[in-house]
């Protein structure tokens, strides 16, 4: 019996050994899908810069997801662009001259050279390497001295395009060509955010960065309120206190996960530039009295008060460097009642996405730490615990 036992530890060891860290990373994820909310750790720290794993999550997840990538409003007119660099890919999001808005490939079909780069407005594309000239739809146009060539077929040198859905202002591309439509993607949420009015408001402040650190350390920190206690405790603390957050139950579909953080007193009074202003009708007493922030999976949150909405979208950019994408919006009925809304709430926003933008870069460096080990989570973290699920769900198959 003993020599038994002796045997079957000695397995384990030496299987273990065998292991890879991504190995012992899906593990670890795979327990978190037989925990309960308030009975999870942290994440190892590998998970935040271990490279097989950042692979896999890109593969399995992101190359599968509907990404934000900006709003309609910023394409107005025919021929107005913007460019954007997508998992590796080099897009152009561009209106045509039929009105329809694509993604197209910003890549020349000769010899690999970007056709455009940052924003603006164009009746065509033309390579400035050789020339080569396309149309706001993606079809080749022209291409100088290529008569006499056996492989050109101008016909099928045209820009490869992108899935490209709008939902409620925001533009999504998908890289996968069989994924479920935005619109199924979104049905859920649009139920529980109805009250909000999302379609209607447009940006009055926009944002890009790129911030060091694993596009998780940026998920987690949009996703609770828990940390206003601490990096946030001189800016919107104040009115939205740590203790005063609660999780709703999760959407029965688990396609996102939410959170809302109940305001302070002194500020439901009025006389504070976030209370709630416009028009208020649709909003229940909960809305008027909380913060209410959803997280779409894999990529996509808003943080929302009435009329108002503060949003950004994480695209990695290798394991421990993520793009910031986001935006302050505001509803029609807020505009008019506040013409300096966005000049008003200029200065907390900035505040607080550079408090968030420390906090990331801060944890990365931390990640490589010897010391560096997993903590549980609070019960105001269940939104975390919930993410975590979620991986787990998306990267390993359910234990037995």
């Amino acid at each position: 019996m003993r020599g038994s036992l002796f045997w079957y530890y000695n397995h384990l060891m030496v299987a273990s050994a065998s292991m890879t860290g991504l190995d012992r990373l899906l593990t670890v994820f795979a327990e978190y899908l037989q925990l309960d909310d308030t009975d999870c750790l942290s994440l190892p720290p590998a998970a935040y810069y271990n490279a097989d794993l950042y692979q896999l999550e890109m593969e399995t997840i992101f190359r599968k997801s509907w990404l934000c990538v900006g709003r309609v409003e910023y394409l107005p007119n025919s021929g107005d662009y913007i460019t954007f660099e997508l998992l590796g890919d080099l897009l152009v999001i561009v209106r045509g001259d039929d009105g329809i808005i694509r993604a197209l490939s910003s890549i020349c079909r000769h010899r690999f050279m970007p056709l455009v780069q940052d924003s603006g407005n164009t009746r065509r594309f033309t390579c400035p390497y050789h020339s080569w000239t396309y149309a706001t739809d993606g079809r080749l146009l022209s291409a100088p001295y290529m008569e006499g060539s056996q492989r050109f077929v101008k016909e099928q040198c045209g820009l490869p395009e992108y899935r490209l859905e709008t939902w409620a202002g925001f533009i999504f591309v998908n890289f996968d060509k069989e994924a479920p439509s935005l619109a199924t993607r979104m049905a859920t949420l649009d139920g529980y955010i109805a009250n909000y009015r999302v379609p209607e408001q447009t940006e009055i402040l926009h944002y890009e960065s790129v911030w060091e650190g694993n596009w998780k350390l940026s998920a987690e920190n949009s996703m609770e309120y828990y940390h206003h206690v601490g990096l946030h405790k001189d800016t919107v603390q104040d009115y939205m206190p740590a203790k005063n957050s609660y999780t709703p139950k999760p959407p029965d579909d688990l396609s996102f996960t939410h959170m809302r953080c109940g305001m302070n007193e002194a500020f439901k009074s009025g006389g504070h530039i976030m209370h709630p202003q416009g028009r208020l009708d649709t909003f229940t007493e909960e809305d008027l009295s909380t913060g209410y922030l959803v997280y779409v999976w894999p990529a996509f949150t808003m943080a929302m008060r009435p009329n108002g909405n503060n949003w950004l979208s994480f695209h990695p950019q290798g394991p421990e460097q993520t793009g910031i994408l986001g935006g302050y919006m505001a509803s029609p009925d807020l505009l008019e009642a506040a013409p300096d809304i966005g000049e008003q709430r200029r200065e907390v926003i900035a505040r607080v996405n550079e408090q968030d933008r420390l906090a990331t870069s801060e944890l990365a460096k931390a990640m490589h730490s010897s010391e560096a080990k997993r903590g549980p989570l609070s019960p105001f973290e269940q939104t975390i615990a919930q993410f975590y699920r979620w991986l787990a769900r998306e990267l390993v198959e359910p234990p037995r």
